[in-house]
């Protein structure tokens, strides 16, 4: 607290009876000017350091997203792609029997009636 000595910054004298009160408002006076201080203690951002040092946010998350989609929808449309691939096209298990019993040399056009298919 302080001595009755000269130099002293504070003697009990100068307080009297309230110097427990005072002491402890200037106590937590200081306690308030150091916390405001603290507080207006701005610390800049940490910004990465090289372009492949990413921090993992919402945007690759999206991007992720957008790929997969695009992914699913390529092979979605491939599907009826590849099934015309492999399906059997023809209509019965005859129709290469008459195509090479009609055209065996493969030189003439087959016209097939439109009006049968609708």
């Amino acid at each position: 607290f302080g001595s009755s000595h000269p130099g002293s910054v504070f003697s009990p004298a100068q307080f009297g009876a309230a110097a427990p009160r005072r002491l402890a408002s200037m106590a937590m006076r200081g306690a308030l000017a150091m916390s405001r201080r603290a507080m207006m203690k701005i610390e800049p951002p940490v910004f990465t350091k090289s372009r492949f040092a990413r921090r993992w946010n919402m945007m690759d998350e999206d991007r992720v997203k957008f790929y997969n989609w695009n992914l699913a929808c390529i092979a979605l449309t491939a599907v009826p792609f590849l099934w015309m691939y492999t399906v059997n096209y023809r209509t019965s298990e005859d129709t290469m029997a008459l195509i090479r019993t009609l055209n065996p040399m493969g030189l003439e056009k087959i016209k097939y009636d439109l009006r049968l298919y609708g």
